[in-house]
């Protein structure tokens, strides 16, 4: 009660933590399932909330919230559909473009170098974007694929 009482955890997240701490593993099962039944850990809830949190507030791509949430012990075909759903509706596309607006700093595309450009290409492959989304956004504002 006092890890749920921090933050919220995933099923896997917990019983690990129970299961380092000394507890059987059929007596960390069984508590889990209370908390379930009692709504105090729930999985989807929790993927739900890092989605939104990862994806709109901290602006991250598809793949990195992916890998953040099966990290986070969601379960990768759950964590897949959730950011399916982001992608489909066009929110990932509209972070990409927000946070290519913040890395430009109200400057023109074209008055950056080739170098320049790459390597802002790069840090949006880092947060976690697909090159054909980067490559996308990088048309719509100008700049020639050409020249990185």
């Amino acid at each position: 009660m006092r890890l749920l009482g921090r933050r919220d955890y995933s099923r896997q997240e917990l019983l690990r933590k129970l299961t380092g701490k000394g507890f059987p593993g059929g007596e960390a099962e069984s508590v889990l399932a209370k908390f379930e039944h009692l709504g105090l850990l729930d999985d989807r809830k929790l993927a739900e909330r890092l989605v939104r949190h990862y994806s709109r507030e901290k602006l991250w791509g598809p793949q990195k919230v992916f890998q953040k949430l099966v990290q986070r012990g969601i379960p990768a075909d759950f964590a897949r559909d959730l950011i399916g759903g982001e992608e489909d509706s066009g929110k990932a596309m509209e972070g990409l473009r927000k946070v290519l607006r913040q890395k430009m700093k109200g400057q023109n595309i074209h008055s950056f170098s080739p170098r320049e450009k790459r390597r802002m290409a790069n840090y949006l492959r880092q947060r976690g974007y697909g090159w054909n989304d980067i490559w996308e956004a990088m048309q719509e504002i100008g700049g020639s694929v050409e020249e990185w």
